[in-house]
């Protein structure tokens, strides 16, 4: 019988876990300056980029402009049922939920992006498996794009671990795609990433496809990038997903948390040690990884990129030589849902994807280019 993409794996707890201290009912809330504060719920999930508004919480930048942010840690494949139930008002998630949501949800909407995943997405091989990887092959064959489908050919009967009806999964059906292969020619473990990944270590599978705390993990343990970033699809585009009543009738309180997560990346850009500090320790209170300090510094601004302010959000996303282009993000996540079966047609982005009136918003409001914290 097949499996729900998007729902499978939900063996991880899917209760909303809070990560910051609400008011006591009945009471009220306020900043410094005595103004009362707008509450707003947000969902992440523990990796070391969606975990960024901890800092924000941290710093009391939220406070500073006038809100109360509510963080509530969800297992990543929870976090689309969650806000389209309601029990969210918005969420740090990708295209990819989306699309996989918005035929059943016609709320869901992407409203803004600020962190291309540019080559964080990595295929994570077992070398006793006896797979390669593309930069072996690479120097046996003496040509990059050949050894790109080499490398994806050889999991034809191989065992993949990943989490379905993700962007994680996303970008393995991509991969399968592009050189004529399918779900059908290899074997899918389908887990939440924590979980994928302890069954990955304990020898299930020959590859694992998961996030960038599990890829840290994976190579600390053994494991070695098979194929990374484009040479897998399309990058995914973490950013901020909501409904569109909420959207519409509290659009100042989403450009305002978005002003505040533009300057915590500012923020991490000078004080990389100290975000990774705040992150890491939180992310490994409630996950098995083992994420480091160092490992946050290492990937920071480099296997995924981070938008300082709305000029580079626009430069990476919205411009059509952007490095992380969104339509072409948006079209690879409608072809992979549908060929899968996983939605029964494709979502307009005309309707889903608002980013581009989100950014005339912001820059109506805070200008195109930010500096300082």
């Amino acid at each position: 019988m097949k499996r729900s993409r998007f729902y499978a794996g939900l063996a991880v707890s899917t209760m909303l876990l809070p990560l910051a201290a609400c008011s006591p009912d009945g009471e009220s809330s306020e900043n410094g300056n005595g103004d009362e504060l707008t509450t707003l719920t947000v969902g992440i999930s523990p990796f070391q980029d969606t975990y960024l508004p901890l800092v924000g919480q941290e710093m009391g930048w939220f406070e500073e402009v006038g809100l109360e942010v509510e963080l509530r840690s969800l297992a990543w494949n929870a976090v689309m049922p969650a806000l389209s139930s309601g029990d969210l008002d918005a969420a740090v998630f990708n295209t990819t939920g989306v699309v996989s949501v918005a035929n059943t949800d016609p709320e869901a909407v992407y409203a803004y992006g600020w962190n291309p995943f540019t080559e964080g997405s990595a295929l994570m091989i077992d070398p006793e498996s006896g797979l390669r990887s593309i930069d072996d092959l690479e120097g046996e064959l003496g040509d990059r794009e050949e050894a790109r489908t080499e490398a994806v050919e050889q999991l034809e009967g191989r065992t993949v671990v990943t989490t379905l009806g993700t962007d994680m999964g996303n970008q393995l059906m991509n991969a399968l795609e592009s050189v004529g292969m399918n779900q059908n020619d290899v074997n899918i473990v389908d887990m939440d990433p924590d979980a994928g990944l302890a069954a990955f270590l304990s020898g299930t599978g020959d590859a694992y496809l998961g996030g960038v705390p599990q890829r840290g993990t994976a190579l600390n343990n053994g494991m070695e990038v098979g194929l990374a970033g484009p040479d897998l699809a399309p990058p995914p585009i973490n950013g901020l997903v909501t409904s569109a009543s909420y959207l519409e009738e509290n659009k100042e309180t989403l450009l305002a948390f978005l002003n505040v997560t533009h300057r915590i990346i500012r923020y991490c850009d000078d004080e990389t040690e100290t975000c990774g500090e705040i992150i890491t320790e939180r992310m490994n209170q409630e996950t098995a990884d083992d994420f480091t300090v160092e490992d946050f510094v290492d990937f920071w601004q480099n296997i995924e990129l981070y938008a300082q302010d709305a000029q580079s959000a626009a430069e990476m996303i919205l411009e059509e030589d952007g490095i992380a282009y969104w339509r072409d993000t948006w079209d690879s996540d409608n072809n992979t849902l549908v060929d899968g079966g996983d939605i029964p047609a494709a979502v307009d982005p005309a309707e889903h994807f608002l980013m581009e009136e989100v950014w005339e918003a912001y820059v109506d409001e805070y200008g195109e280019e930010e500096t300082g914290y």
